[in-house]
């Protein structure tokens, strides 16, 4: 099927090209080495596509076709496929986008593996939204959505708004908790729904809004004595509703809020992500727990020519999650005293796909920490309570683009794995990039990185590359 679809896309990306759309096309190559396993802002946010070896070589392609921003037809449509291979102590090779989707107005209907975050943060420096951060592989999902905010003409459209409802499906787990032991088929339910107040053209804004996501799957093995079919399953998840005094699935959210002024040289965008999980969202919702964030970027481009040091943005982000406290149906029984992110009770991947955290990567997955500290089998992750605190910024100089990334976490472990003490961990990131006139037009690219502390292996990598993408047309 998905061979099918590559095709599928191609051929209607060829075939609109002609009809003067809007195809583009991206490629990169890079080889990394690293003195131990890759380090954290190396292959965090990547959409799972940088291999842990530390060693290694990475190749993507991909096509796209996109949006005509000047095309006033109602029905228009866009797709993409990008295929990543990479050789490290093994070879591998996926796709990481494979979609096609179409727009009837402001509804659009997508079907396939598509890049994604979910939350209120500023996407390009953030540590990673606490629900979706693209930090997992894009796993296949049918979604409608509003995409894009959408005044309300009744309000004169001070007030805007966007939504997406999802349906995805994750593959099969171990089961932790139930009659049986390992399910085929799990699945990731999401929504979002987020408000705009202010004009589009207003210098000032507030934003908020709310988002669920929902593991769930095969409750008819797990729990045969109720003999909760998929479709009583999926209801019960969507809606949130408790049955037989339990939760199906696993819940996690965020509940968000922002404010951004936009001057004439710079824009200021604060947020907060607070977090629920499951069972708390309408019994007690954690104020201590969440992501905060002052994101400043520059609105005034540089003069033509200019080749003196400027910066771009600075982001400065505050991450707390040891709080927990999780006011669960199940509240008598010890284990459901306190929430557990990131991990499941019931499903052993947690909140994962291949192997990658579908929220922050803060929460690393186990097997990506260092292998002396505490864990437990029925746990994606052995550190979901840190406190972190994290910094980037972008500059330019003599032309060339300058990126950095600096984490400082203090972690905790689970309070099923809970760490002797505290362990503090330092992760760098530093990368440099230059356009050419090679090939019509690419740029190449470096960057060092470092992981320091107890939290995962001491490592420091060095990562080069050259990229080119642009138009068809």
């Amino acid at each position: 099927m998905r061979v099918c679809l590559i095709i599928f896309i191609l051929c209607l990306a060829l075939q609109t090209h002609a009809q003067d759309s809007t195809v583009f096309y991206k490629a990169s190559v890079t080889v990394a080495g690293a003195t131990a396993r890759t380090p954290f802002w190396q292959h965090a946010n990547q959409n799972g596509s940088v291999p842990m070896d530390g060693n290694y070589a990475l190749g993507n392609v991909g096509l796209y076709k996109i949006y005509n921003p000047n095309n006033p037809r109602f029905f228009q449509w866009r797709g993409g496929v990008e295929a990543i291979g990479s050789y490290g102590k093994s070879g591998r090779a996926f796709l990481s986008d494979a979609f096609v989707a179409g727009k009837a107005g402001i509804i659009e209907i997508l079907a396939g593996q598509h890049k994604n975050v979910i939350g209120l943060m500023d996407t390009t420096l953030t540590s990673g939204s606490l629900s979706v951060a693209g930090n997992a592989r894009p796993h296949p999902r049918l979604q409608i959505s509003i995409s894009d905010y959408f005044p309300l003409y009744a309000t004169n459209n001070f007030v805007a708004l966007k939504f997406s409802y999802s349906d995805g499906f994750l593959g099969g787990s171990n089961i932790n908790y139930g009659s049986s032991k390992h399910v085929s088929k799990t699945y990731l339910h999401q929504k979002s729904l987020y408000f705009r107040f202010g004009q589009k053209t207003d210098r000032f804004h507030i934003y908020t809004g709310i988002n669920h996501q929902a593991i769930w799957g095969g409750e008819d093995k797990i729990l045969p004595l109720y003999d909760l079919q998929p479709p009583k399953a999926y209801w019960y998840t969507v809606s949130g509703k408790t049955f037989e005094h339990r939760k199906i699935g696993t819940h996690f959210g965020t509940i968000d809020l922002a404010g951004e002024w936009t001057g004439k040289s710079w824009s200021f965008f604060v947020y907060r992500q607070n977090i629920f999980e499951t069972g708390s969202l309408f019994k007690a919702i954690n104020f201590e727990d969440g992501l905060n964030g002052l994101s400043v970027k520059r609105v005034k481009p540089l003069p033509a020519g200019s080749t003196y040091f400027a910066f771009h943005s600075f982001l400065l982000e505050v991450v707390g999650t040891q709080n927990q406290i999780n006011n669960s149906p199940l509240s008598g029984l010890a284990l459901y005293e306190r929430g557990n992110y990131y991990n499941s009770y019931i499903y052993q991947r947690g909140s994962s796909y291949y192997g990658n955290g579908i929220g922050t990567p803060l929460a690393s997955a186990t097997n990506n920490t260092n292998g002396d500290l505490p864990r437990n089998a029925s746990e994606f992750t052995n550190n979901n309570r840190f406190w972190a605190f994290h910094t980037g910024l972008t500059a330019t100089w003599l032309n060339t683009k300058l990126t950095f990334k600096g984490t400082y976490s203090r972690n905790s472990g689970t309070f099923l794995s809970p760490y002797n003490a505290v362990k503090q961990q330092a992760s760098l990131f530093l990368s440099v990039e230059k356009s050419l006139k090679l090939l019509k037009g690419c740029s190449i690219y470096s960057s060092i990185s470092s992981d320091i502390g107890e939290l995962y292996p001491n490592s420091s990598g060095l990562a080069l590359g050259i990229r080119k993408s642009g138009f068809l047309d």
